[in-house]
């Protein structure tokens, strides 16, 4: 849990969304908390020209099943659940569709969160099959102040 702990704190991140006419910046804040429990909570939004995404979740260790597990659910239609997977030095949570067909088959999101040493760093890619557009950033985020 202390390595969980260590994130506890608020987090600015910026990048640049990818795939549509030109590249867009992508704006975000994050605001990490403790829990009772042994997780930890989260709360972050995301702004850029016409858009604001908001999202929240949970992430921890279980004790029982010995490993970390995450969940996340959005403003939009996504709503996920990941088990952390220790990739070198970093955990890597790849979100899941919590429950696949509820989300319109018209857009695809996938997100994924990294944390690593004094980084988190967040990952979305969100298909549209009408379009057949792909947005996608990579927003690494670093400790306000």
């Amino acid at each position: 849990m202390s390595l969980l702990e260590s994130y506890v704190g608020e987090w600015d991140g910026t990048a640049k969304l990818l795939g549509g006419d030109e590249p867009e910046d992508f704006t975000c804040r994050m605001t990490i908390t403790e829990a009772r429990t042994p997780k930890i909570y989260y709360v972050g939004r995301c702004t850029l020209v016409g858009l604001n995404l908001t999202v929240s979740g949970a992430i921890g260790f279980n004790d029982n099943t010995r490993r970390y597990e995450g969940v996340m659910s959005s403003n939009t239609a996504f709503s996920g659940i990941a088990l952390g997977r220790i990739r070198g030095s970093s955990i890597v949570f790849d979100f899941e569709e919590r429950q696949p067909g509820d989300q319109d088959d018209e857009v695809a999101i996938d997100a994924q969160i990294t944390l690593k040493g004094e980084t988190v760093t967040v990952d979305f890619s969100i298909a549209f099959s009408d379009s057949g557009e792909t947005l996608t950033t990579s927003v690494p985020f670093g400790r306000r102040g």
